[in-house]
């Protein structure tokens, strides 16, 4: 069975099973998948079982939603292990024949904030001072 590894703002984690042909993630009560984020939409996306994958589309959010570091437009295919942006909430999406443990799908998550951190601190200009009059 798929799943979903949610990894919030305030560093929460959670793993939700993906069951039935549609799954929705969003700020609002009514959701599968419900993020507590202002930067979350509340129908901000939906995972959905078409044919032989599963899909991802944006339901139209404000800050749009990634799919490895790729803004989704329309739907996108998902593949195991990969990495969801929706706002400020990371999520892993997994789904294979032989399931990682909980705690192995966490150190990717906490693997791809590491790797995301350090790309950008490489990325940050530096600024030169001068110590000469």
């Amino acid at each position: 069975m798929p799943r979903l590894i949610v990894l919030a703002r305030n560093s929460s984690v959670r793993q939700i099973n993906i069951a039935g042909p549609s799954t929705t993630i969003g700020r609002a009560v009514g959701n599968r998948v419900c993020i507590d984020s202002d930067k979350v939409s509340r129908q901000h996306a939906l995972i959905q079982w078409s044919g032989d994958r599963y899909l991802l589309s944006d339901l139209g959010s404000r800050n749009g939603s990634y799919v490895n570091r790729e803004r989704v437009v329309g739907s996108r295919p998902l593949a195991n292990g990969d990495a969801i942006t929706l706002g400020d909430c990371q999520l892993r999406f997994l789904y294979s024949s032989e399931m990682l443990p909980a705690t192995e799908a966490l150190s990717l998550v906490t693997m791809t904030g590491e790797l995301e951190h350090a790309a950008a601190a490489r990325r940050a200009p530096v600024r030169a001072l001068s110590l000469l009059p």
